[in-house]
């Protein structure tokens, strides 16, 4: 039978009492808490447990989290790292918005359970966790004009001024860990990019080869993606190259858009840094669209459950552990459940960097031209649409794209379509046949990158058939099955 280990916190000024045998006790210092969203009015869907691991821990274990009979955080495999603080996200009860503290029961266990009679006696501490309340309005430039998923915008919560006070420097040995830095307004995919860049530099005894204040490396990558109010995914690997290459970097980088499960966990295993692209859609309270991007840290996949962990700079400092699901359709994105939005946060593109080692161990240290700098390596799913930039180009092939999510099971899902190719102003229609919907109109302003989303909620299963049409004699339908 497998050892359970176990995770027991105690809150405020109390000691801990350390168990015989590797208990629980030991993994945690006292700090615990439930983080908890809103936008305007209303919360967010998604809430973090935040637990602190010392240093005298490391490894692969399952979280495990119960309020009373309820079930929050289900067997999340995550990679302990040592000195750190762990975020684990879950589905917030209605009971618990408005709250002060609320009752938990922390496990960490070397294996999954079934339900939570499997953790014995001792096994698992109780205590009232103090729920943190924050609004989200800087953190993503949401008041900020020319938001889209398209731009990726991500603030720290604290300034670059405080972020280049932070210390660094890390250990010189195979387990260095990832910094996790902040910055200034809508940094997020330069910020999540030095996080990487320094890790494997650190990692490859490169670290002097790079400025040695954080915040300029941060900077310089802004300039060379040309930020503006966010960086276009589009800028991101041309703007990598030009830094990696201006510090003789022996970097290289793939692009994988809308990635798979597969993609996910092979990204990981085969890559020595990771950065994840998302979009942030469908917004409740009537927010723009926008984008994000994170640092990964570890992914996972077993079976039909899956998740990953990153260092996000519109967070604590720490790591943040999700799960990922699929939406439907045959084109299908990833999902993960962000506390920090209140609508659906997606996977678009990710970022697989390697540091060439045979090229940077030559006798002259630096790599050769042709392997310095970064890659423009491409993976595209076949059926993805291309969204033309730039206002759109009716030169472009025009494309409809359709799939679905569950976006609160039990109560209703939504059916997706977007078409890419057209002219910024261009009218398209679409309608959706199928249970409950018979031809439901949708009419859509081709947007600034020659795109149009549409959107229908449908409560049955079955069988949905999508018809557009657009200028020029435009006409396509797409059929998805909702299951």
């Amino acid at each position: 039978m497998k050892k359970i280990l176990v995770i027991a916190i105690i809150l405020g000024t109390a000691w801990f009492f350390f168990m015989s045998g590797g208990g629980g006790a030991n993994f945690l210092t006292e700090a615990a808490a439930i983080l908890t969203y809103r936008i305007g009015d209303g919360y967010t869907d998604y809430a973090f447990v935040e637990v602190t691991f010392n240093d005298s821990k490391k490894g692969e274990r399952y979280a495990n989290i119960f309020s009373g009979d309820e079930w929050l955080v289900r067997n999340t495999l995550f990679s302990i790292t040592g000195d750190a603080a762990y975020r684990f996200s879950f589905k917030l009860p209605e009971q618990m918005k408005g709250a002060e503290l609320i009752a938990l029961s922390v496990g960490i266990t070397e294996g999954k359970i079934s339900s939570q009679s499997e953790l014995q006696e001792g096994d698992v501490k109780n205590f009232e966790a103090r729920v943190i309340v924050e609004d989200i309005v800087e953190q993503f430039g949401l008041n900020v004009p020319g938001a889209s998923e398209d731009l990726k915008r991500g603030v720290g919560i604290v300034g670059v001024a405080e972020a280049q006070q932070q210390d660094f420097e890390l250990p010189m040995n195979p387990d260095v860990r990832i910094p996790d830095l902040t910055g200034g307004p809508m940094d997020c995919f330069a910020i999540a990019t030095a996080n990487n860049l320094i890790a494997m530099a650190e990692k490859n005894r490169k670290r002097n080869d790079l400025p040695a204040d954080p915040g300029q490396i941060i900077d310089e990558l802004k300039g060379d993606m040309q930020f503006n109010n966010g960086i276009l995914n589009r800028n991101f690997m041309p703007g990598k190259a030009a830094f990696v290459a201006r510090y003789g970097l022996p970097v290289t980088t793939r692009e994988i858009k809308r990635p798979t499960l597969d993609d996910i966990e092979d990204a990981f295993s085969s890559g020595d840094a990771v950065e994840v692209s998302t979009i942030m859609i469908r917004s409740r309270s009537g927010k723009a669209s926008t984008g994000h991007v994170l640092t990964g840290v570890y992914a996972y996949s077993d079976g039909e459950e899956a998740g990953i962990s990153v260092h996000d700079p519109a967070t604590p400092q720490g790591t943040d552990a999700y799960n990922l699901t699929a939406t439907g359709g045959d084109t299908p994105y990833l999902m993960i459940n962000y506390p920090l939005w209140d609508g659906l946060t997606l996977i678009d593109a990710i970022y697989i960097q390697n540091w060439n080692r045979t090229a940077a161990n030559e006798k002259t240290g630096v790599a050769p031209e042709e392997k310095s700098g970064t890659t423009g390596t491409t993976e595209t799913k076949p059926a993805e649409a291309k969204p033309a930039g730039g206002g759109g180009n009716v030169s472009a092939p025009k494309t409809l794209e359709t799939t679905f999510a569950h976006v609160k099971p039990g109560e209703y899902s939504e059916v997706y379509a977007a078409v890419a190719g057209f002219n910024r102003g261009d009218d398209v229609t679409a309608r959706l046949y199928g249970p409950g919907h018979n031809g439901t109109l949708v009419v859509k302003t081709v947007d600034n990158n020659g795109t149009a989303h549409f959107t229908w909620q449908i409560t049955q299963y079955g069988s949905y058939e999508v018809r557009v049409e657009g200028p020029g004699g435009f006409s396509k339908n797409s059929t998805v099955k909702v299951e």
